[in-house]
């Protein structure tokens, strides 16, 4: 995700909107590399729940296999 429009910390995490597309925004969690980081792992929410029916939400995890951002497409 590139430049942000809305931004907004909250203690350890920081919530991100998309200038390009305000329906995507992006969650760091702590531990996040940061910027311009490759995810080790992304896991889309439906290849977990088969039968979940709601917004694409994409699991980035780092190397080590913690969750650190977590992508929602509305």
């Amino acid at each position: 995700m590139g430049q942000t429009e809305g931004k907004k910390r909250l203690g350890r995490f920081e919530l991100r909107v998309s200038d390009d597309d305000p329906d995507v925004a992006y969650v760091r969690l702590p531990g996040h590399p940061g910027e311009t980081c490759q995810m080790s792992k992304s896991v889309r929410l439906t290849e977990l729940l088969g039968t979940y029916a709601g917004p694409e939400v994409v699991l980035d995890f780092d190397p080590d296999g913690v969750l650190v951002g977590i992508e929602l497409l509305a």
